[in-house]
């Protein structure tokens, strides 16, 4: 008689992989093809920059000056051009009055702008100018500097949910992206994580614990928690954790029996149970 192994322990659920599966044979769109570097050889050395991102649309302008520089290619010197005459701008402002009502797009669509470039063999910032002019295009409105009251509503947003913070900004009467918002914290060191919650890892840093313990504890309530709102996938770990100090502090005094103290971040673990509020020890 023969005994089997027996297992306890719940399978876990199986989810679809995020990354596409490797196709042999199939080439990785990173690496540049012999047609693109042909490409380059030709019209790099005398032509303008701009000419070869628009023969090259899936690449940009910063990848384009690093394959030429592996390649060893340089500028002949031919693609500069002269200022241009008064003639020479009517006679672009002509084909581009003419030209512009044959593309389908939307009107102020710099897609557009971008697709007569390619037509016109012209620099983008050239064609753009002229439609800007041309009444065609609408100028790019900078947008205003920020004040002070938004550099502290920024201090008071979930700064790890772009989305929601444009929601509070527009609430509170402000006009700004998630793009804005994202940038602005970095340019005043604005960390976009909650610093007054603890997730599970950083909570088991503390308690000298491992993460998946303190999150198995979070979910059979032992440590009160509630989830950040982020939009991580279940493939990614599932939404994150976040614990308030308050209730770590409470599940410390509660359950010293769950918790190593050859293992716990000492220093942290007296800041989490001595607070100072107010000039009172709590």
């Amino acid at each position: 008689m023969t005994l089997e192994r027996v297992f306890f322990k719940k399978g876990r659920e199986h989810k679809p992989r995020l990354s596409a599966p490797r196709v042999p044979g199939h080439r990785d769109e990173r690496y540049w093809t012999d047609e693109e570097n042909q490409i380059l050889s030709e019209h790099y050395p005398t032509k303008v920059l701009s000419c070869c991102a628009n023969l090259l649309p899936a690449r940009t302008k910063s990848a384009i000056y690093g394959q030429v520089g592996k390649l060893g290619l340089k500028r002949s010197g031919q693609q500069q051009k002269k200022s241009r005459s008064r003639e020479e701008f009517a006679a672009l402002d002509a084909k581009i009055t003419e030209m512009w009502p044959t593309l389908k797009v939307p009107k102020g669509d710099l897609s557009g702008v971008k697709e007569l470039a390619r037509q016109l063999d012209e620099p983008r910032w050239v064609v753009s100018d002229r439609c800007t002019r041309l009444g065609l295009t609408r100028p790019r409105k900078k947008e205003p500097k920020w004040t002070a009251a938004e550099d502290e509503l920024m201090k008071r947003v979930p700064l790890h949910d772009p989305d929601k913070c444009s929601e509070i900004f527009r609430a509170h009467g402000f006009t700004r992206t998630a793009t804005a918002i994202m940038v602005r914290a970095k340019r005043i060191n604005l960390s976009r994580r909650n610093t007054e919650t603890f997730s599970a890892r950083s909570a088991a840093l503390v308690l000298g614990l491992d993460n998946k313990t303190v999150s198995e504890y979070c979910l059979k309530g032992i440590i009160k928690s509630s989830r950040r709102g982020t939009k991580r996938l279940p493939q990614q770990g599932g939404d994150a954790h976040s614990i308030e100090r308050a209730d770590l502090r409470q599940f410390v005094i509660e359950h010293l029996e769950l918790i190593d103290f050859r293992k716990v971040d000492k220093f942290a673990l007296v800041d989490l149970l001595v607070s100072v509020q107010n000039g009172r020890l709590e």
